[in-house]
């Protein structure tokens, strides 16, 4: 008995532990169960669960052999060791992962450490649970899903995604959105310009706010803001409150003052310019929003027929007049004729079909483009409408309305194709150019199109960026080169030559005035928007985040996931693997 404890070893009798198991197992499946915790008390390291995929593992390890004419030999592989292993396909990858396991037992370490050269990719291997949180956390963020996602039975069963707590989640959440605002402030040029506006949602006023600014040529809006202002008893929505909070917000999360920022996009609302006042810098005014107001304006003029439209459409909206939009109307097609003994058979095939399937539409207050689509779905629907109907005729409008009201639809058919473009990339000099044929159509438009409308805030500043953007900065005048100074382009002076000191004075003079002819550089004229929709389009997206089922949400967390799903570009499952390690 002594003999056999001084031969005692370990390791042996793990490793003969788990043959026998092994055997038992093999020969009495029903208690499988009981050989599985037992092996984390075997010596062997080949039931741990690593954070990389075989396939990562001998990719990253392995490589083909081949023979002296460069021809892949199959089945066979030489580690970075020099090893060369013998592994056929049925087998899958376990003899080319043993062979890891055991001779580089740091093989997590290397592969997280490996350069992209090595890894043969752009980007370098992350950890396993790193790539399982990306996923849930992208899987929560891009489809509005709540943080209590994985908590669904479905969820569990149809995902390989190991599951995580709702507080990893916020974790990763604030994470991820300090390292996004790092990455933002790391690339934000010392001169920028702020696209903002307000959204008030059950009772809670929220501040939205782009930032839009160069980097090597290219435009770059992200969001750096969302978040409500009112916080205290004696808060307000002024204008100073708003300057207040900018001033407070830029140098805390992206290092930048209040000071460096040269303009404002936003409504033409009285607050955005008192407080493109507070800051110094020019308000370039919604042109969305001024196209809204003037066209607005112009169909007071013909309220009277479109109320009369407004009042058919509730009509036709009510269950009876719906129906019988709805109602099939029948009529006969001869198939044949069989002639009889007395009078010819005819054969007839009822077809049955429906009127219409367009339904009315009706108009808003705020928005003109429901007052078109009314009127659109008017003409669309009146060659179904029955004008023996006495509910009906009694509201139908007559010719002349009629008349009137196709002239209106073909005038808001071209302001609908501007309100279109003004959604997608233009510049102030597009904006100028598409306002002017407005105005050419409907002279009453320039009350608030024209370049210096009474809504406009500043309009030397947008006068001058047009003249800029055509190419005619020499003919600028005295107060636009004044506002637009800060967007000159700085430029060394050229050295004097040894030709212009022995040129004559008459000829240095002549020279210098050529100079001054020559077109003054501007930078961030043509990448400034003329409209603030980016932000509306935003505010569209955090309702229907912030809906009836989100509504336990903090403004916090509401802000962190707006904040990470506009600015997607800014993180993938690298930001979050640099958090854990």
């Amino acid at each position: 008995m002594q003999g056999a404890q001084q031969n005692y070893d370990p390791r042996r009798t793990n490793h003969l532990l788990g043959c026998v198991l092994s055997v038992a197992v093999l020969h009495f499946p029903i208690h499988a169960h009981v050989y599985k915790p037992l092996l984390l008390y075997t010596s062997h390291g080949d039931h741990r669960q690593t954070n990389f995929t075989s396939a990562q593992v001998t990719g990253f390890y392995f490589q083909p052999c081949r023979d002296d004419f460069d021809e892949v030999i199959l089945e066979y592989f030489r580690c970075r060791c020099g090893t060369v292993r013998k592994q056929t396909r049925r087998n899958g990858r376990a003899n080319l992962m043993q062979h890891v396991r055991h001779e580089h037992p740091n093989f997590e370490a290397e592969m997280l450490e490996a350069t992209t050269s090595e890894t043969g990719s752009l980007l370098s291997y992350v950890s396993r649970s790193s790539q399982n949180l990306y996923g849930w956390l992208m899987w929560v963020v891009t489809n509005n899903l709540p943080l209590t996602f994985y908590e669904n039975r479905a969820t569990r069963r149809y995902t390989t995604l190991d599951p995580v707590c709702v507080e990893t989640l916020r974790a990763a959440l604030e994470g991820v959105s300090v390292a996004v605002e790092r990455s933002i402030a790391s690339e934000m040029p010392d001169q920028f310009g702020l696209i903002l506006d307000g959204w008030t949602h059950i009772s809670e006023h929220y501040l939205g706010v782009f930032a839009c600014y160069e980097v090597g040529g290219k435009v770059k809006t992200p969001l750096i803001c969302m978040a409500p202002l009112m916080n205290e008893v004696d808060d307000d929505l002024s204008a100073l409150a708003h300057r207040e909070f900018l001033a407070d917000m830029l140098p805390r999360d992206f290092g930048k003052q209040i000071d460096q920022c040269l303009f404002v996009v936003g409504d033409n609302c009285s607050v955005n310019q008192r407080l493109a006042s507070l800051i110094g810098v020019p308000l370039i005014g919604c042109a969305s929003h001024r196209l809204n107001r003037a066209v607005q304006q112009d169909l007071q003029s013909h309220e009277a027929d479109l109320a009369a439209v407004h009042g058919l459409m509730i009509k036709l909206r009510t269950l009876t007049q719906s129906a019988k939009l709805r109602y099939p109307c029948c009529y006969s097609v001869v198939l044949s004729i069989i002639p009889t003994n007395k009078d010819n058979l005819w054969c007839f095939m009822i077809i049955r079909r429906l009127k219409t399937s367009l339904r009315p539409v009706i108009r808003q207050d705020t928005r003109w483009s429901s007052t078109f689509a009314m009127l659109h779905r008017y003409f669309k629907l009146l060659e179904h409408l029955d004008k023996d109907d006495d509910d009906v005729a009694e509201l139908l409008p007559g010719p002349a309305c009629n008349r009137r009201l196709r002239k209106l639809l073909k005038e808001l058919a071209n302001v609908e194709s501007v309100s279109k473009a003004l959604q997608g990339s233009a510049d102030l000099l597009d904006v100028r150019e598409w306002f002017d044929g407005l105005i050419a159509m409907k002279p009453q438009y320039a009350h608030y199109l024209a370049p210096r409308a009474d809504i406009v805030h500043s309009p030397d500043f947008e006068s001058g960026c047009v003249r800029v953007l055509r190419g005619n900065s020499n003919r600028l005048t005295r107060t636009e080169k004044a506002v637009l100074q800060p967007f000159a382009a700085s430029a060394a002076a050229a050295p004097e030559s040894d030709d212009e000191e022995s040129s004559s004075f008459v000829e240095r003079l002549q020279k210098r005035r050529k100079l001054a002819q020559q077109e003054e550089k501007y930078v961030l004229i043509r990448s400034i928007p003329p409209t603030s929709n980016i932000v509306e389009r935003f505010f569209s997206i955090a309702r229907t985040t912030f809906g009836q089922e989100r509504n336990s949400l903090q403004p916090a967390t509401l802000e962190q996931i707006l904040f990470l799903r506009q600015n997607a570009s800014y993180w993938d499952v690298g930001t979050i693997d640099s958090l854990r390690s």
